[in-house]
């Protein structure tokens, strides 16, 4: 499975942010890739390796494009779904994926872990089997792109965390983390060397990531 997912059409969104916003989205991007980096990164196995989460293992090889592929099995859960490791893609006129399998309220403790926090057994115990894969697939495809991208790490955390907002929908992730669409590696490159301009949505997900390594609050609801 590549970790490199998304298939789903972006909802349409007027662009209403500031030239100004933009801008600070692309100095505070930068800046993360410059302390990632300046941190030594991230750092890919160099075999197959398998990790523990809160939620259950994940696995991950080397693969192409400075980023490894990250699966998880039958065996690793039993009874659950296959899973093709895409966030979200649209399928017989509904949404599936790994975003999607998640209900809102789960995606907070999800950040909190990808945080390295110690997660509660309350906050556990309500995921299904199905949804424990996806979160620790979530977390692995996570740290992928950190490798792939330097910084991406805080991006994607606040793009997790807007699914926990009522008012957010699974799809409108691939919004607002666009490398997460299918083709969507390049778009940091793009950005950066003025080919394409960041939109509303992704603006407003990297100036709402947390400033600091605290939690930050968000609003909860079941929803598909």
């Amino acid at each position: 499975m590549n970790h490199i997912a998304g298939n789903a059409a972006a909802t349409a969104y007027v662009q209403r942010v500031t030239d100004e916003d933009r801008e600070k989205a692309d100095k505070r991007r930068k800046r993360w890739a410059e302390r990632d980096t300046a941190r030594g990164g991230a750092q890919q196995a160099e075999s197959f390796t398998t990790h523990d989460t809160p939620f259950g293992p994940y696995n991950e090889r080397p693969g192409r494009g400075g980023a490894p592929w990250i699966t998880t099995n039958m065996t690793q859960y039993p009874g659950t779904e296959k899973t093709d490791g895409r966030y979200v893609r649209e399928e017989e006129n509904q949404f599936i994926g790994l975003i999607p399998a998640l209900d809102a309220e789960q995606f907070l403790p999800l950040v909190d872990a990808l945080k390295g926090r110690q997660l509660s057994a309350e906050e556990i115990e309500g995921l299904s089997d199905d949804q424990c894969r996806a979160a620790a697939m979530l977390m692995g495809i996570a740290n992928a792109e950190a490798l792939r991208e330097p910084g991406a790490l805080k991006h994607i955390r606040s793009a997790l965390r807007r699914q926990a907002d009522s008012s957010h929908e699974a799809p409108e992730f691939l919004n607002d983390y666009p490398q997460g669409r299918v083709g969507g590696a390049q778009h940091e490159n793009r950005v950066r060397s003025g080919r394409t301009r960041r939109a509303t949505p992704e603006v407003e997900t990297i100036l709402e990531a947390s400033s600091s390594s605290s939690s930050d609050e968000g609003g909860s609801r079941r929803r598909r």
